[in-house]
């Protein structure tokens, strides 16, 4: 894949560095166990150490949700605002997750 391709191009410069990439997820709303999935899955990038800089959240109607800044790198308000899609009768379909992957070097 092409990210794997450019991750090893900055790889082979130590004076080369990426500071952020903007994630696209695609989701089945058909699937029962895509609410769980979807959890796991920022739950699992958080744990990755990045940072997350913005989510927005798209539903299967022409609707979508910025969450706000506040609750960004906190699972639980993150998992809250997922749930309370759903609980409302809504799903996602795409999620767009922009995140800061900047090393940060203390010397």
């Amino acid at each position: 894949m092409i990210y794997r391709k450019l991750f090893d191009w900055i790889d082979g410069d130590d004076a080369c560095e990426a500071t952020a990439v903007t994630l696209y997820s695609a989701h089945d709303p058909s699937h029962d166990g895509e609410r769980d999935f979807i959890i796991r899955r920022v739950k699992s990038l958080i744990e990755t150490g990045v940072t997350i800089q913005s989510i927005i959240l798209k539903y299967d109607k022409p609707v979508h949700r910025h969450l706000p800044d506040s609750c960004l790198n906190d699972v639980d308000d993150i998992v809250n605002a997922i749930n309370g899609i759903y609980d409302s009768g809504e799903t996602i379909e795409t999620m767009i997750i922009e995140v800061s992957i900047k090393e940060h070097h203390w010397t």
